[in-house]
């Protein structure tokens, strides 16, 4: 069966198909086959966007407990949510520390039974979004209550840069560039976890920034994911499959 014999307009609505549609100027099987491709190329990309995503919170989580001084089964999340917290974040971010704790308590401790486990600190960790460990490399709230939610100067300068060693020798002066890429990291990740089209990007940008946020962190892991992504490949096949010229 080829593409354009699927009811991709029935299946997944008119007006999401409709900027397929507009792409290929009406050309219902060239819509088809862009669709296709569109999830072939976000198929492409989740490798190494899953291991770049998982590295980040898991090099941002050992600063934070290296930080507040507990290990990572114990976790630094109760040390943030303390009445005297020793760590200040915004009222955003405790609340979305506060609902992985909920839903934790959901999964292991019905209501109106015995309280039978308690959150390690991996699971909240593993609970928390992509958007929550980008927003501590961010700015934070400099100018409210004293600049206590300074991310720079309070998360950033003194310890959260060791998160990304080979950012640069300027990395702790300057994190704008960094945020950025996370930023435009998160973004890409964001569109393709909705499902979203993503054939209008810039995917040599993509894939740099992609492999620069891994280089930062661990350049051997850089180093895998240029040998190894999907992405270039897919990218390729284009002007044969979509458009139907021979390469």
């Amino acid at each position: 069966m080829e593409a354009h014999e699927l009811p991709l307009e029935e299946l997944i609505s008119p007006a999401r198909y409709q900027r397929y549609r507009a792409a290929a100027r009406g050309d219902a099987a060239r819509a088809a086959r862009l669709y296709i491709w569109n999830c072939e190329l976000s198929a492409a990309y989740w490798p190494s966007i899953a291991l770049v995503e998982v590295a980040i919170r898991n090099a941002i989580d050992i600063q934070l407990c290296s930080h507040i001084g507990v290990t990572r089964e114990h976790g630094w999340h109760a040390e943030i949510l303390a009445d005297h917290p020793r760590i200040h974040l915004t009222d955003k971010e405790r609340e979305k520390i506060k609902k992985s704790l909920e839903a934790f308590d959901r999964k292991h401790n019905p209501p109106e039974q015995p309280r039978t486990a308690e959150p390690t600190g991996g699971d909240i960790v593993s609970d928390l979004s992509l958007g929550f460990w980008v927003s501590l490399v961010g700015e934070g709230i400099p100018r409210r209550h004293a600049n206590v939610y300074d991310y720079f100067q309070k998360l950033w300068r003194p310890f959260l840069y060791k998160a990304f060693p080979h950012y640069g020798p300027d990395g702790r002066s300057s994190p704008g560039p960094l945020r950025n890429d996370l930023r435009t990291f998160e973004l890409l990740r964001n569109r393709i976890a909705h499902h979203e089209h993503i054939f209008t990007l810039n995917h040599v940008h993509n894939l740099d920034n992609i492999i620069d946020i891994a280089g930062y962190i661990n350049p051997d892991l850089a180093d895998y994911i240029r040998s190894n992504q999907q992405v270039t490949a897919v990218t390729s096949r284009y002007s044969n499959y979509v458009l139907q010229r021979p390469l």
